[in-house]
């Protein structure tokens, strides 16, 4: 079947309908349901850092050339496209800013979102873009860094003033041991702009602990992940940030999960 005859199908089957049939035939993309971190991490087969770090510099390099405009997941993109949702808060967060924009991106690998976003965001007085992650990450990202990009181990070292006006943390709280708890870091920075995006939800009950099996052709692996009750995910933010907007994110793997964006404003005191 080709790949037209499938868009048309697509286009006729409702969304959860299409869920509830990949979730049926498809990859597994989820299994398991595991009493803390250690135990799903013991059912994980793990993946070799080094090759994903492999894959994700290759991509990267192809964007620096030129032979790409963007990256995600260490797949190169020829054709221009922006999240449009985060793309309106980072902004609204400029425009507040006086045209100047200072971007805390946790867990942003080598900088995806920046090299999605950048071109978008051209027009502005300043712009810095600053990416939290592990060592690995950050001793690779010297090749990348510059005047607009940069890379730091904590959220502490890329934000010591407290000036950065947007914290983004994009696919990253479902892969941390203790989501919660880098939550309430954020919760604490006073940053006046939270985007919390590519984040898995039950439709209903309890937030699980699953492994995640990542198909051949993204590198295969396995790992712990974290699918979040809606409460469990937005109760380190409340009382400190109110919920500006949600949207249905990009991911959709499996028919019991829904993946979400949410935007949240600091509560002026």
């Amino acid at each position: 079947m080709n790949r037209g005859v499938l868009n048309m199908i697509r286009s006729w089957v409702p969304a959860p309908l299409l869920a509830a049939w990949r979730h049926r035939f498809g990859w597994q993309w989820y299994r398991g349901d595991h009493a803390n971190w250690s135990a799903a991490r013991a059912a994980s087969s793990g993946y070799d850092d080094s090759v994903v770090l492999t894959r994700v510099l290759a991509a990267t390099r192809a964007v620096l050339s030129g032979r790409a405009v963007w990256e995600r997941d260490g797949v190169a993109f020829k054709e221009v496209a922006v999240n449009e949702p985060v793309l309106a808060v980072l902004r609204q967060a400029a425009q507040e800013g006086g045209g100047r924009l200072i971007v805390i991106d946790f867990g942003g690998a080598l900088g995806s979102s920046w090299w999605q976003h950048r071109h978008a965001l051209a027009d502005l007085r300043s712009v810095e873009w600053r990416v939290v992650e592990q060592a690995h990450y950050v001793r690779a990202g010297r090749e990348f860094a510059g005047a607009q990009l940069s890379f730091y181990p904590s959220l502490a070292d890329a934000c010591p003033g407290g000036e950065a006006m947007v914290i983004l943390l994009s696919s990253v709280l479902p892969y941390v041991e203790a989501p919660l708890a880098v939550l309430a870091e954020v919760a604490a920075s006073g940053c006046r702009h939270v985007i919390i995006d590519r984040t898995p939800l039950v439709r209903s009950g309890r937030g699980r602990l699953v492994v995640q099996h990542t198909t051949p052709e993204l590198g295969g692996g396995s790992y712990p992940c974290r699918l979040f009750s809606r409460e469990e995910l937005l109760s380190p933010l409340n009382g400190s940030y109110a919920l500006v907007q949600e949207w249905a994110a990009l991911d959709e793997l499996a028919a019991d999960v829904t993946h979400r964006g949410f935007h949240f404003r600091r509560i002026e005191t």
